[in-house]
C-alpha cells in the first residue's frame, strides 16, 4: 500500500508511512462511486454547508487562479464584523501583491430554484488578509470584515473529532478545476460537491515537515485545495490538502477497487484547524 501511495504523489508529498483502519472490501461500484463533481442532488450535509463555501480567488496581470474558502469565525464589533476563513495556504502565500478576494460562486448565469428566474449576482467579499499561515498542513487563516448586517455564510463548526467517520462516506465541496480530466466533459469551475470513504491516516511530508492526514476515496482536482470535508453529520472531517490527480497521471481519478485502503485525497484534520484558530488567539 506505501509504495502505491508514493508513487501517485507528487514530489511535494513524500509518503513515510500509511495506517488504514479496518473496512469492508469495496466492490467496484461503491469504490468508483466517488468519482465525479456534482452541483445537485446534495446530502443533507453538503446541502446545509452548501452556502459557507466560497472561492477564494487571486487575480493578477499574468491571470488568475481559484482555491476554496469557507468561515470557521465571526466577531461581531459593533456596527462591523470580522469574518475568518480557512483556505490553503499555498493560494494565500501565492498571491502577494495582487489582487484576492472571496466569492460565494463562479461562473456565469445562474438560476433560483425553480430554474427559471436569475438569481442574482454571488455577492464578493473584497480586503482579504491573511492572519496566520501553517506550512505544516498547508492550511491559512483569512479576515475579511464587513458590514454587520451583510449576509456571510455561517462558520462551518470544528469540533476537533476528525476520526470520527473513518470507514464512512464523506463529502468534498469546492470549486475543482474540471476542465482539466476531459473524461468529466465539464468546463465550468463553479462549486461542486464530490463524495468518496475515509480510508485511514497517513504521514505525509510538506515542506519538509512531517504531519498525520487523512486519507479518502473522495474525488478532487485543483481548486479543490482549502475546501470543507465532512461527515455525514456534517462535522468537519479536515480540509482538502492534496489530491492524486495532476499532471503526472492526466488529471485521473484512479481508485483501484481490489485495494480496500486504496486513496485518491488527502485531507488536513480538523485538529490542525483547530490548533490554527488557537494560535490566532480565536477560541
Amino acid at each position: 500500500m506505501t509504495g502505491a501511495i508514493t508513487r501517485r504523489l507528487t514530489a511535494k508529498f513524500t509518503v513515510s508511512t500509511i495506517i488504514a483502519v479496518a473496512m469492508p472490501m469495496l466492490t467496484l461500484s461503491s469504490a468508483h462511486a466517488g468519482e465525479g463533481f456534482f452541483t445537485d442532488e446534495r446530502p443533507a450535509a453538503v446541502a446545509d454547508a452548501w452556502n459557507s463555501v466560497y472561492a477564494f480567488v487571486c487575480e493578477g496581470t499574468k491571470g488568475s487562479y481559484t482555491a476554496s474558502a469557507f468561515p470557521v469565525r465571526r466577531v461581531p464589533k459593533g456596527e462591523r464584523t470580522e469574518h475568518y476563513f480557512i483556505t490553503a495556504g499555498h493560494a494565500v502565500e501565492d498571491c502577494k501583491g495582487q489582487k484576492r478576494y472571496l466569492v460565494e460562486d463562479t461562473g456565469g448565469k445562474r438560476f433560483e430554484a425553480d430554474g427559471i428566474t436569475l438569481a442574482p449576482r454571488p455577492q464578493r467579499l473584497d480586503n482579504v488578509k491573511a492572519v496566520r499561515v501553517d506550512d505544516a498542513y498547508d492550511l491559512a487563516l483569512i479576515r475579511v470584515v464587513m458590514p454587520t448586517k451583510r449576509r456571510v455564510g455561517a462558520p462551518l463548526p470544528v469540533n476537533g473529532q476528525c476520526d470520527s467517520a473513518f470507514e464512512q462516506e464523506v463529502y468534498a465541496i469546492g470549486f475543482p478545476g474540471v476542465a482539466k480530466r476531459r473524461s468529466l466533459k465539464q468546463s465550468q469551475q463553479i462549486k461542486r460537491w464530490s463524495r468518496g470513504i475515509s480510508v485511514g491516516v497517513g504521514k505525509a511530508e510538506f515542506r519538509d515537515t512531517t504531519s498525520t492526514y487523512i486519507a479518502t476515496s473522495v474525488d478532487s482536482l485543483p481548486g479543490n485545495s482549502g475546501g470543507p470535508v465532512l461527515a455525514q453529520d456534517g462535522s468537519l472531517v479536515g480540509v482538502m490538502a492534496k489530491g492524486a490527480a495532476g499532471p503526472q497521471n492526466r488529471f485521473r481519478y484512479d481508485v483501484d477497487p481490489k485495494k480496500k485502503g486504496d486513496w485518491h485525497s488527502f485531507v488536513a484534520p480538523c485538529s490542525a484547524v483547530l490548533q490554527l484558530l488557537q494560535q490566532s488567539g480565536l477560541p
